[in-house]
């Protein structure tokens, strides 16, 4: 059921939870400074025990219940809520301002304020619809990115035009950077898997800038290390061993990567995937993933939630002793 509108028509999004659990400060935090800079939108914070009263059933804490009727449960990102409190509102997300953003990227870590707004004229700001193509295999590496807020996923196409994806990267990651060390054409894809919000520096203007603050070029080379030392991990795993062995692979990467805990113990992966896209991911038939996905679904390692995000069960990835036996005899081998 909804929670009621107030007076001035403001609508009430309320936080069932308990005092002492941390995951519900959390939410409560996060939410809270959104809504400071939001009108229209109040937060009200009750203990699970006052949700009998007030006629609702919660099943697990903490639980955000929308005016709509919906639930968030967990400890859902401060970009989902902003989505989420947008849409109640009618209205696009809101996005930090381009400073902002910059201060509290890990790639300017440490540049002081001051001197981050004094570059920030150097970065142009585009919003991309889901499934747009951000750069293509081929194209003249002329500009560095850093991704504000959605996911893009970068992948390359085999010699038999399938597509192979080598990561997905979330709010926060830098991409195109390769650019910077003379790859003058693209060697990859890159692609939104939803709506996005990007940065972008032409390879110039950032090359004088690693001149004037070089520690951005070692952050820049430990985001290339990190990146590659990620795929190498990820591309080890899926070498050997059954599509559900592959599929394990991917799903911990995932929850690591991009997932959010909930008070369960499970967590939440949140970027929307399509059984085709995790096909994409290990690099087998989406039949394949579909029929594997479903086991999993029956054992309860995976669910997805009302919002179709996929929901994991952290002890049900772990794989099997057939598989890690195979895994170490062929690993041997090879």
């Amino acid at each position: 059921m909804g929670v009621p509108r107030v007076e001035r028509d403001t609508l009430v999004v309320t936080l069932y939870g308990c005092r002492e659990c941390d995951f519900t400060q959390v939410v409560r935090r996060r939410a809270r400074e959104i809504l400071d800079n939001v009108e229209g939108i109040d937060l009200r914070v009750r203990e699970r025990s006052q949700a009998d009263a007030d006629g609702v059933r919660i099943a697990v804490t903490p639980t955000l219940l929308l005016p709509d009727g919906r639930r968030l449960t967990g400890t859902p990102s401060a970009e989902r809520l902003r989505g989420v409190f947008a849409e109640l509102l009618g209205k696009q997300a809101p996005v930090p301002n381009k400073v902002w953003y910059l201060q509290h990227n890990r790639l300017f870590h440490g540049v002081p304020p001051g001197e981050v707004e004094k570059y920030a004229h150097l970065f142009r700001e585009q919003d991309f619809p889901s499934k747009e193509i951000v750069f293509s295999e081929g194209d003249l590496g002329d500009a560095i990115y850093l991704l504000k807020t959605g996911h893009v996923r970068l992948y390359r196409l085999t010699e038999d035009g399938k597509e192979l994806t080598l990561a997905i990267l979330g709010p926060g990651d830098i991409f195109g950077e390769l650019a910077l060390f003379k790859e003058a054409h693209r060697q990859t894809f890159a692609e939104t898997l939803e709506a996005s919000h990007i940065c972008a520096a032409s390879i110039d203007d950032f090359t004088r800038l690693m001149g004037h603050k070089p520690q951005l070029t070692m952050m820049i080379a430990g985001e290339i290390a990190r990146r590659r030392s990620e795929m190498e991990t990820r591309v080890a795993g899926l070498a050997y061993g059954s599509v559900k062995a592959k599929l394990l692979v991917v799903l911990r990467h995932l929850a690591r990567e991009h997932g959010e805990p909930l008070p369960d113990g499970k967590i939440r992966i949140a970027i929307r995937l399509s059984h085709q896209e995790i096909a994409q991911l290990i690099g087998v038939t989406r039949e394949s993933c579909t029929i594997e996905l479903g086991k999993l679904q029956k054992t309860g390692s995976v669910a997805f939630d009302d919002e179709r995000y996929l929901v994991v069960d952290p002890d049900g990835l772990e794989p099997g002793i057939l598989d890690r036996v195979l895994q170490k005899v062929l690993g041997a081998q090879g």
